[in-house]
């Protein structure tokens, strides 16, 4: 890591760079902004804000070496997140995911839906209470909920699930 050094007509400010390859391109990536030059002036007590960034840089690079550098992450109140919106995703279903069609069930469930004309996807149904009966086994409901937590959204409505077994979802058809 090495100490860049950016000015402007208002302010020179010092970063915190790594030299990284992007696509086999060599290029520079910004690890961490350190101030302004006058910011670290007030709070550095009159000591030299290049020489501090400085001695500040070879430190934490001798310990990004040693894989002990400590990692800041920022977080910033006025990127409110709203209510129920999903930021996070459960991707430990995709390993199941393949399994389960290599041994071809969804193209049974296929088969069988276009045989009975079904309206909803019993593929999406069968699959979900799979991966989620495995992962963490539960109620139907509680599968249900678990499976929102995927990367694959269910695509069917929890009636679907919450009354009766799979005997009943597969016995009842589009007329």
């Amino acid at each position: 890591m090495k100490l860049s050094i950016s000015k402007s007509a208002n302010a020179t400010s010092l970063y915190m760079t790594k030299s990284v390859r992007v696509n086999g391109t060599p290029t520079s990536k910004v690890v961490e902004h350190l101030g302004t030059v006058a910011e670290l002036e007030k709070k550095l007590d009159g000591r030299d804000p290049i020489e501090w960034a400085r001695e500040y840089v070879r430190e934490q690079t001798r310990l990004d070496k040693e894989g002990r550098r400590e990692i800041i992450v920022k977080y910033s109140p006025i990127n409110v997140i709203e209510k129920n919106e999903r930021r996070l995703y459960s991707g430990g279903y995709l390993f199941l995911q393949r399994i389960y069609h290599d041994l071809g069930i969804d193209k049974i469930c296929k088969k069988i839906s276009e045989r009975r004309k079904f309206d909803y996807d019993i593929d999406s149904v069968l699959s979900r209470l799979v991966y989620g009966r495995i992962i963490f086994p539960a109620s139907k409901l509680a599968t249900h909920e678990l499976s929102k937590k995927f990367f694959e959204q269910p695509n069917f409505e929890i009636q679907l699930v919450s009354h009766g077994d799979m005997k009943k979802i597969i016995g009842k058809s589009k007329k």
